[in-house]
Parts: structure tokens; C-alpha cells; sequence
């Protein structure tokens, strides 16, 4: 039998080379596009709800949350740390210093950082395994807590998706001026509802909100709140948590109803865009239709 030439064995191993090559790279590809059918099928509203109360949407679903917990949420909430803006500590949360009940904010810009980031490198972040213990002692910093125990994958890419495609650009909204630094400075709205036609807002209320809210929004008093928290005064004074809780509403805030509140029930996700809130923002303006008091 004729031995295989010199070049006949080169261009074998060549062609085993680049098979080889090509198995790792699907490999790779296959890796890939797991975590992209898993973000694909994430729901961005979800996640929305998780940002605001982690605690309290997984209370609701009637999961077990460690007493730990239960008594300081504010460690455990994403909003707390990084704020309804995303922002952290240059948004609106400049003025918010950690204390016995409430975290330290976060440094940085959460709403850049997703945008700049893998949906793994994100995913991986939120999940933050090895970070803060969910049970035992809590102590005043910013340290993140430790999801890989708490939640599932699947509401972690819920997660992801939220803060990679469904947040918003809190600069759409409004303008907002911050002096001095954390945690002693201050911050200014202004533009609220850029944009917004307060006409069309009026329509959009009255076909979304009214019923819950009353025709100049008093009849809700969000979390019993003494001075009256109410629509006209979230529009005027709170666009930062507008802007997030007006389309993907909140989940019950079981803190305040097992408190005696009976207005912190669940507000369901609505189906409004966001040129919707910037209308009804700048509806919100008008202090005579929608009063701070009943």
C-alpha cells in the first residue's frame, strides 16, 4: 500500500484544523444562544415590577422571605439602592443617606451601565451570587444582595431585560438639576413631560386612571400618607417615579397593607405609551384640576 505523500498529510491536518475550529466556534455560538433565548423570552414588565419591590412580588406570588427581610426590604430593593431614575447617587437619590432602614446608594449609573454591557454580564450582575446574605445581620452599605438565592433564573432575565430594553431614559421625561454631592445635595425638576400635550394627557387619564384615581386624582391616597399623597402631587412632585410605576404599575405593597393601608393594593401594568405619560405629566401640572387635597 502507497504511505500518503507529505502535502496529502499537511492538507489532512489543515482540514482537521479548521474542523475542529468550526466545532468550537458553534460550540461557542450554541453557548451564546442560550442566553439569548432565554433573554428573548423574558418579559421587560416583569422585571420592571422586580426592580421596585423584589420583596414584595415574591410575597405576593406566595413564596417564603426570611423574617430578616421582612423587617429592613429597602436592603433587599433595587429601587432603593439605585433609584426609580437608575441613576444612583447622581439622580434622585442625591439626598437620601444610608441609615438603620435604608441602604447606602449605589455609585453608579445603572442605566448606562446595562446599555453598555452584555445581556450575560448583566445577567450575571443582578444575580450577584456571593453578594449580600438574604438572612442574618444587615449592616449599612451598598453592598448588593445575593439573588442566586432569592430569585430564579428566569425572573433574573426578567431583570435583564428591563434594564437592557424596557427602562427609561429618565432625560425623555423631564429635566432635573443636582447641586452639591451624595448624600447631602439636592435636586430640581423641571420640563416635566417634555413634550407632552396636556390635552391629549386628560384623555389618556380618563380612559386609564380616572376610575381608580377619582376625576382629580384625590381619591387615592398612595401609601396613606399624611401630608395626602396623591396623583396631582406625584405628577408635580415625583416625575422620576411616574415615569416607571405608570406603565408597569407596582406589585402589592404588602409593608403598607399589613400596616392598615388599604390603598397600597397591586396596581396592574397598563397598557399606555410613553408619550402618554409625558401628556399626562404635563396635565398633572395643572394644581386646580388636580389638587394636593381633597
Amino acid at each position: 500500500m502507497k504511505k500518503p505523500s507529505k502535502l496529502f498529510i499537511f492538507l489532512l491536518s489543515i482540514v482537521l484544523l479548521i474542523g475542529a475550529s468550526s466545532y468550537l466556534t458553534s460550540c461557542k455560538k450554541d453557548e451564546k444562544s442560550a442566553d439569548q433565548v432565554a433573554y428573548d423570552a423574558a418579559d421587560g414588565l416583569q422585571g420592571a415590577r422586580l426592580y421596585d419591590h423584589v420583596i414584595n412580588y415574591q410575597r405576593e406570588a406566595g413564596k417564603s422571605v426570611d423574617a430578616t427581610i421582612i423587617a429592613k426590604p429597602d436592603f433587599f430593593r433595587c429601587k432603593s439602592c439605585h433609584g426609580w431614575d437608575l441613576l444612583g447617587q447622581k439622580g434622585v437619590l442625591i439626598n437620601k443617606p444610608g441609615s438603620a432602614t435604608y441602604p447606602v446608594v449605589a455609585a453608579g449609573n445603572l442605566f448606562t451601565y446595562a446599555k453598555d454591557h452584555s445581556i450575560r454580564e448583566v445577567f450575571d450582575a443582578c444575580k450577584h451570587a456571593g453578594g449580600r446574605s438574604m438572612t442574618g445581620t444587615i449592616t449599612v452599605t451598598n453592598q448588593m444582595p445575593n439573588y442566586s438565592t432569592f430569585l430564579t433564573d428566569a425572573q433574573i432575565w426578567n431583570l435583564t431585560k428591563f434594564l437592557k430594553e424596557t427602562a427609561h431614559n429618565v432625560n425623555d421625561f423631564y429635566d432635573m438639576t443636582t447641586t452639591g454631592t451624595y448624600p447631602t445635595g439636592t435636586r430640581v425638576f423641571s420640563n416635566i413631560g417634555k413634550g407632552g400635550n396636556a390635552a391629549h394627557g386628560q384623555v389618556v387619564y380618563d380612559a386609564k386612571c380616572k376610575s381608580c384615581h377619582g376625576a382629580d386624582g384625590t381619591t387615592i391616597n398612595v401609601y396613606c400618607k399624611n401630608p395626602r399623597l396623591v396623583m396631582g402631587v406625584m405628577l408635580r412632585e415625583d416625575p422620576h417615579e411616574i415615569q416607571h410605576k405608570a406603565i408597569w404599575g407596582m406589585p402589592n405593597d404588602i409593608d403598607h397593607f399589613e400596616g392598615g393601608c388599604p390603598t397600597a393594593a397591586a396596581m396592574p401594568i397598563i397598557n399606555i405609551t410613553d408619550q402618554d405619560i409625558r401628556d399626562m405629566m404635563v396635565m398633572g401640572q395643572d394644581a386646580t384640576k388636580f389638587p394636593a387635597k381633597k
